[in-house]
Parts: C-alpha cells; sequence; structure tokens
C-alpha cells in the first residue's frame, strides 16, 4: 500500500512535486509537507507558490489520484480485476484453441487438394522439372498480424480503461489496439523474414 499523502515529509513532497515535472525549489523553501499541500487551494498554488493555472490543477488532480491508490480503492476492486483477468485468461486460451483447430484443418484441406490433383497427361517429349513450391511462410502475415494485435489488444485495453481511474473503456481501446496492431505487425514482419 503507498504512503498517505498527509504523511510526507516536506522532502517527500518536493519528489511528488518533480516527479509530475515541476520545480519544487518553493515547495521546499517554504517547508510544505503532506498535511499542508492537502489542505492547499489551486489559487494557494498559483498565488502562494508560482505555479500557473494549468499546473495547479495537475498539481491537485494527481493528489486526488495519489489518495485514492493510498486508500487501496477498496477490495471489490481488487477481485473485480482478478476475475477480468481471469476471463481474459479464458478467452485467450479459447482463442489460441481455435487458432491450433484452424491450423489442423488447413494442414488436412491441403492434402486432400494434393491427393485429388489429376496426374499431369503423357507426353511424346519430356518437360523440365517443375519449379519447386514457393517456401510457406511462417505466422501470421502483416495485415493479419496487425489485426489479431489489434483485435486482443482492444480487449485488454477496454478492460485496462474501465478499471483505472481517470480513462474510459474507449479510450483503453484505443490505446490497446493500437499497441496491439504494431505487435502483431512486427510478429508478421519477423515471421516473413523466417520464411
Amino acid at each position: 500500500m503507498l504512503k498517505d499523502i498527509k504523511d510526507y515529509s516536506a522532502e517527500e513532497v518536493g519528489l511528488f512535486i518533480t516527479a509530475q515535472g515541476l520545480d519544487p525549489t518553493q515547495f521546499v523553501s517554504e517547508g510544505v509537507d503532506g498535511d499542508l499541500l492537502l489542505s492547499l487551494s489551486i489559487d494557494d498554488l498559483k498565488n502562494d507558490l508560482g505555479l500557473s493555472s494549468l499546473q495547479a490543477k495537475k498539481v491537485m488532480k494527481n493528489i486526488e489520484f495519489s489518495k485514492s491508490l493510498a486508500g487501496g480503492g477498496g477490495g471489490e476492486d481488487v477481485e473485480k480485476v482478478k476475475e477480468l483477468e481471469a476471463k481474459v485468461e479464458t478467452l485467450e486460451d479459447d482463442v489460441k484453441a481455435k487458432d491450433d483447430e484452424i491450423a489442423e484443418l488447413k494442414r488436412k484441406m491441403e492434402k486432400m487438394t494434393t491427393a485429388v490433383a489429376p496426374a499431369p497427361a503423357p507426353t511424346p517429349a519430356p518437360k523440365p522439372a517443375p519449379a519447386p513450391a514457393p517456401p510457406q511462410r511462417r505466422g501470421p502475415g502483416v495485415v493479419g498480424g496487425a489485426a489479431r494485435g489489434a483485435a486482443g489488444g482492444a480487449m485488454k485495453g477496454a478492460i485496462a480503461g474501465a478499471i483505472l481511474p481517470g480513462m474510459d473503456a474507449s479510450d483503453g481501446a484505443k490505446a490497446g489496439a493500437a499497441v496491439g496492431a504494431t505487435k502483431g505487425g512486427l510478429r508478421g514482419i519477423r515471421g516473413r523474414r523466417r520464411g
């Protein structure tokens, strides 16, 4: 569990301010500890500590976020996260099983099409040997990998967005889809290089 902001020393408040990309000098020189920091308003941050309006709002927002983390968020959130993680894991296992099943069906279909192919008609003069079959690609193609990665990333991102404070499911889905598409595309490129 995180330390509660009200228990921060002046040095820890300085680190908190620095972590937000702001200059802690005024906070440290004024001896602002955690208890005092919690009592400050946006106007106090602007007028007494020299922050801009945007910086003061950022500090207040991060104070609220840190307070929620220090409070632990309640046990029901932890249980909800565990439940959602279990569902995601189950879905990933189901997707992998379906992918394996599809790969097996493709192999069977390829065997059937090569077994049914008609024999070439005899010719009086020998012909040169046919060109070797192109090498089989390993792994998904770039587009297929990106699409699959985007779908998986969107699902995970939506779950994370629904859980995390300050973020909604649609933002999480967009971010997850972008990351998943990139990773899937890279897997597809690696598959091409090996093939």
